[in-house]
């Protein structure tokens, strides 16, 4: 790899790509799906098309500091609006595009955005209540052809790559302490809040993330973009950093069509939050079900694996035989789900069951568990490919400096961090101490100062015996288990756990399906009651059929369950569990 020092001799973020582009050229930067087949913009396209939109809103009167919201699936046009809105001055401010009409009035509201970029007629149809009477949206630009329904003025993006535009100099209006971009948090409880992220904390978070992949080769990359871009996660580590390392970007279609794009792309690596890992192994695990035979050759493999990872070393004279024959009978069965060229897969965004982890290390594919907040740029430690210990979220990265607080909370410290809330210098000030930012997150370092987490502060249940639990530990090891349900724990002043049961709502499920799967959940608590302390174990068990899913309100956009919201719903029915 390049010099990591060479790699940062810029201060602000379109500085980065516009260095990059001098020497990438007409080289493909950005991959997006037409007719049924990848095509590509170059670097040289996509600077065009910047310096096209900075100018044209530069003309449209937007000014340093003024925010501008994009409600729009990851595409090449997410991108280019970035850039532009940075290098005019503005502040991008990114929307999930499952919020409601309601999310989008407090996002407007709450950001005073001047202008808003929609990309579909479908998004727009949601966005439109909360524009409407908006005096403060000036312009909206939309990626397709729309009616218009508003008073706004309507501006057609394929229309601005037409214009011919006077000034095609690049002049940067904009420090490094001023912000790049304002994210909201999902949040899995309250009203999500506008963290300001400023060019300097993304810059930070770049060395410091670079500098986990310092001793491979990790350059010239193939990427793929699923993770939506309004989340922190994917907006740094999916748009930011294959800059860095010259890579391409190839965008999804969409969540249903991922693994057919993965074996048109055949990316070299991914990143993911854990319930795209689970929802994989159990499909794995689904498909060797099916026959006996396979079933138990690979159950053989996967316990021998395991043993050769945690290194037992009567188990290390098999190595060479497990090895060979696990990669004829299996090897292309698993792997080549991601495609032909993967190197290694990012996990973040919450917590990545053990047994998951161990599973793919065990098939020899590396899943690197990181942690970050959108607080802080985002990633805070990561687990190095020379190095993957597996159960923890790996050392802090570059530039960061952890703590564990006397009460367990998770302290962090460094140039990543946001520069606040916006418009909440209250709670920005609850939450950054003495240049200290408290995560409300629970862990600790181990003898090799990689970090353990073990829940959140607010999920701690105490009982009435006066125990401290961590429900999320619990939760993990049903992570494994071949169902569909979702399991939570509750047990807050009460004297014992309890589990609600979750079956998603299915018409093509029978009742004997759903007999069956409960008959193995009952099965694998009794599993796991074994594994725990008493006081972990759980007593008794409810069985509800919902959908938690976003639409309901119930996920966040990072796929974490709203469990005070769940708690709230099914109240009445914990509670029977104690009576």
């Amino acid at each position: 790899m390049e010099n990591i020092k060479n790699k940062f001799h810029w201060k602000v973020l379109p500085e980065l790509f516009f260095k990059e582009s001098e020497k990438q050229l007409d080289k493909p930067l950005l991959w997006y799906k037409k007719n049924n087949e990848y095509k590509s913009y170059s670097w040289n396209t996509v600077k065009e098309k910047i310096l096209s939109l900075s100018y044209k809103l530069t003309k449209l009167g937007l000014k340093k500091g003024d925010k501008v919201i994009i409600v729009s699936e990851n595409n090449p046009n997410w991108f280019i609006t970035d850039f532009a809105i940075m290098l005019s001055g503005g502040v991008t401010v990114p929307a999930y595009t499952t919020y409601t009409e309601g999310d989008h009035r407090h996002l407007i509201n709450d950001s005073k955005a001047k202008m808003m970029f929609i990309s579909n007629k479908e998004l727009f149809s949601k966005c439109l209540p909360a524009i409407k009477n908006n005096k403060q949206i000036k312009n909206i630009f939309s990626y397709e052809k729309i009616n218009n329904a508003t008073n706004k003025n309507i501006i057609y993006i394929e229309d601005v790559w037409k214009e011919e535009i006077k000034r095609k100099n690049i002049k940067l209006k904009i420090k490094e302490n001023d912000p790049a971009c304002i994210i909201y948090t999902s949040g899995t409880s309250g009203v999500p809040k506008g963290v300001i992220l400023t060019h300097k904390a993304i810059r930070c978070n770049l060395i410091g993330s670079l500098d986990i992949f310092k001793n491979i080769n990790f350059s010239n990359e193939k990427y793929i973009s699923f993770l939506p871009l309004s989340h922190s996660y994917e907006h740094t580590a999916g748009q930011f950093m294959p800059l860095l390392t010259s890579s391409q970007i190839f965008y999804a279609e969409n969540m249903d069509k991922l693994f057919t794009n993965f074996k048109e792309v055949n990316p070299t690596y991914i990143a993911a939050v854990p319930r795209f890992y689970e929802a994989i192994y159990k499909k794995i695990l689904n498909n060797f079900s099916k026959n006996k035979i396979l079933e138990k050759l690979f159950s053989f493999n996967l316990k021998l694996g395991r043993k050769i990872y945690l290194n037992q070393k009567k188990f290390l004279v098999l190595t060479r035989f497990f090895k060979f024959f696990f990669k004829i009978i299996f090897d292309n069965k698993i792997k080549k789900v991601f495609g032909n060229e993967l190197k290694f897969l990012i996990s973040g965004g919450g917590a990545l069951s053990y047994d998951i982890n161990l599973f793919f290390e065990s098939v020899g594919i590396k899943i690197l568990q990181g942690y970050g907040l959108t607080e802080t740029s985002p990633t805070v430690s990561c687990n190095r490919p020379e190095f993957n210990k597996i159960g923890t979220v790996g050392p802090p990265i570059k530039g960061v400096k952890v703590k564990i607080a006397s009460d367990g909370e998770i302290l962090i410290k460094g140039d990543t961090l946001m520069k606040g809330y916006l418009g909440k210098e209250k709670e920005t000030k609850e939450k950054i101490k003495n240049n200290w930012l408290y995560t409300g997150d629970i862990g600790k370092l181990d003898r090799d100062k990689h970090l353990i987490i073990t829940d959140r502060k607010k999920d701690i249940i105490v009982t009435t015996g006066g125990d401290n639990i961590a429900p999320q530990k619990i939760e993990s090891l049903f992570a494994t288990l071949e169902t569909t349900s979702q399991i939570l724990v509750f047990g807050d002043n009460k004297p014992f756990l309890v589990a609600l049961i979750i079956h998603k709502k299915d018409k093509n499920k029978s009742l004997e399906d759903i007999e069956n799967e409960n008959k193995k959940i009952d099965t694998h608590i009794k599993k796991i009651n074994k594994k725990l302390s008493p006081t972990e174990k759980i007593r008794k068990i409810f069985f509800a059929f919902d959908n938690l899913d976003q639409k309901s309100g119930f996920l966040t956009p990072t796929m974490k369950i709203k469990r005070n919201k769940v708690y709230e719903k099914y109240k009445k029915d914990i509670e029977k569990l104690y009576n």
